[in-house]
């Protein structure tokens, strides 16, 4: 049985209706790249406000050479004896105390982290860039967002570095510090507070 005219403009209206709510959909719903953007540009006003600024260690420096000399004895432990002799100054030289170390986060492509050792990187967040260490090697420097706080990862061809810095209740810095190479049974661990300066 053929359609009337009616009964074909109330098809056509309810077609053009419907596609008009899919439409509207489609041009409303933000892709998947804003909403990267948006969660990105998140977590860097989190942490700009909870690192932002100098931070300097909270304990005294011949503490905090005792707690890396420690962990060093420990990673060193897991090696025959010939490796500890060349593995426990090899980690002494590369592990440097950083009295302070200062964040600029200026946007979210530009996350800058100076040591007072005098090395300095700026990366995007979630981003990687190459560097370099004070020796002149090349290594690639990533850091991002890490659950409230900034994972910043340092590969270089002998191994990679990890420093997570996590903001404390009591307003100081946690900076928990792994190591790990080809060369290395047990990765190198320790932690550090820091407290803001001023």
């Amino acid at each position: 049985m053929p359609l009337s005219r009616t009964r074909l403009a109330r098809l056509a209206l309810a077609g053009l209706a419907a596609f008009a709510l899919l439409g509207a959909g489609a041009v409303g719903a933000p892709s998947r790249a804003s909403v990267q953007d948006s969660a990105r540009g998140r977590q860097f006003e989190e942490l700009r406000e909870r690192l932002n600024g100098r931070w300097v260690l909270a304990v005294p420096q011949a503490s905090a050479q005792r707690t890396v000399d420690a962990a060093i004895e420990r990673a060193v432990n897991a090696m025959n004896m010939i490796m500890r002799g060349v593995a426990r100054p090899m980690l002494r030289d590369n592990t440097p105390i950083n009295r302070s170390i200062t964040f600029e986060l200026r946007s979210v492509d530009a996350i800058h982290c100076r040591f007072d050792t005098g090395a300095s990187y700026t990366t995007p967040l979630g981003g990687t860039r190459n560097g370099q260490t004070l020796d002149g090697d090349t290594l690639r420097v990533t850091q991002r967002y890490n659950d409230g706080g900034l994972e910043q990862v340092f590969e270089a061809d002998q191994g990679t570095r990890w420093n997570v810095y996590r903001p404390l209740p009591d307003g100081r810095l946690r900076v928990d510090a792994t190591t790990n190479g080809d060369m290395m049974p047990q990765p190198l661990r320790f932690s550090l507070t820091y407290r803001r300066a001023g």
